[in-house]
C-alpha cells in the first residue's frame, strides 16, 4: 500500500487503517472473528488501529487488547476520551490502558468535539486536555489528537488554541456537501503539519453500495489514512485489495459520483451532523430534526 507521512510524528502510515468500532457483538462480530480480523489486518500491512471506550462499553478496546498482548510493537493504537474534565479523562484513559493490556498508547483524542461549548470545557482550566498533556509527560501517551464529526470550524478553533499532533474528522463523500472538513479544515491542518485521519468513509453504511467509489474519494483527499470499519474478513480484504491498487478519482469521476449520492445527504443518513444527535427523543423516535446548517432539512 501507498504510505504517507503522519504529520510531525516521524512515521509514515499506509493509506488504509482499521476503525475498530464494528469489531463487537452488536455488529455480529464475535470475539474470535474480531481477533481474526485484527490478525489478518496486521498480516496484510495495516498497522493503525482506532478504538474508543465508548465503543460497546469498552468491548472494542478489550478485543484490540487481546491482539496487542502479543503484537504490540506492530500496532499503532489510538483511543479516545469523551469526558470533558481532567479527572474524568484521566480515569477513562487508565481504564482504556487496562482494557488494551498496554502501558501506553500512541495516540489519545479528545472525542467528538461537536460544538464550541464542548471545546471550551475540554481545553479550559481542569479540562480533559490537561489530563492528556500530563499523560504525555508521564509516557502513557505519545501524541495528542482531537476528533470532530459535525462542524469543521470547531476543529479549526481547536488547533488555533493548542498544537494538536493529529486530528480525526469525517470525510465521507456525503460530508462533502455539508460542513465539509475536506473543504474547510484539511488544508489548514496541513499548514500546521498535522497528521489527519479520515473517518465516516462509508457514511455509516449509507454508501455501502458504492463502497469502492467512496473509499477512492476519501483516500484521494490530502490526508494520511482512512479508517473504515468492518465486521468480516471479507470486508477487510476487499478494502485492502482496493487500497493496494488505489487510483485517485479523476475530476470527471467525482462529478459523475456526486449527483448519484446527493439524494442520500439527509438527516437520517448523516445523523452525526444533526443538531439533535444524541437527544433521547431523537434516538427513540428516529425522526430528523434538521441538520446543523440552515436550509438543509
Amino acid at each position: 500500500m501507498e504510505k504517507r507521512p503522519f504529520g510531525k510524528t516521524g512515521v509514515e502510515l499506509p493509506i488504509l487503517s482499521l476503525g475498530c468500532q464494528r469489531l463487537v457483538d452488536e455488529e455480529g462480530c464475535s470475539q474470535d472473528q474480531a481477533v481474526a480480523i485484527l490478525e489478518q489486518a496486521l498480516k496484510r500491512g495495516v498497522c493503525y488501529f482506532d478504538t474508543a471506550p465508548a465503543y460497546s462499553e469498552g468491548e472494542s478496546e478489550r478485543r484490540v487488547g487481546l491482539v496487542a498482548t502479543r503484537r504490540r510493537t506492530d500496532m499503532w493504537i489510538a483511543t479516545k476520551v469523551n469526558e470533558t474534565t481532567r479527572d474524568g479523562a484521566r480515569r477513562q484513559l487508565e481504564a482504556s490502558l487496562d482494557r488494551l493490556q498496554t502501558d501506553h498508547v500512541e495516540e489519545v483524542r479528545l472525542h467528538n468535539v461537536f460544538n464550541f461549548d464542548r471545546l471550551d470545557a475540554m481545553t479550559g482550566k481542569d479540562g480533559a486536555l490537561q489530563a492528556l498533556i500530563e499523560a504525555r509527560d508521564e509516557g502513557l501517551v505519545r501524541f495528542i489528537s482531537i476528533s470532530g464529526h459535525a462542524n469543521p470550524q470547531v476543529l479549526l478553533e481547536a488547533i488555533r488554541r493548542f498544537p494538536f499532533d493529529t486530528a480525526l474528522c469525517a470525510v465521507s463523500a456525503l460530508d462533502h456537501f455539508i460542513y465539509s472538513f475536506a473543504e474547510e479544515f484539511l488544508l489548514f491542518a496541513l499548514q500546521k503539519c498535522m497528521g489527519v485521519v479520515g473517518m465516516k468513509v462509508l457514511g455509516c453504511k449509507a454508501l455501502a453500495a458504492n463502497w469502492q467509489q467512496a473509499l477512492r474519494y476519501s483516500m484521494g483527499l490530502p490526508l494520511t489514512t482512512v479508517i473504515p470499519g468492518c465486521s468480516t474478513i471479507e470486508q477487510l480484504n476487499g478494502n485492502i485489495d482496493l487500497a493496494e491498487n488505489f487510483v485517485p478519482m479523476a475530476s470527471v469521476e467525482r462529478l459523475a459520483f456526486f449527483p448519484d449520492i446527493l439524494p442520500m445527504v439527509t438527516p437520517q443518513n448523516m445523523y452525526w451532523k444533526s443538531k439533535d444527535w444524541g437527544r433521547k427523543d431523537w434516538i427513540e423516535r428516529k425522526e430528523p430534526f434538521g441538520l446543523t446548517r440552515t436550509g438543509c432539512q
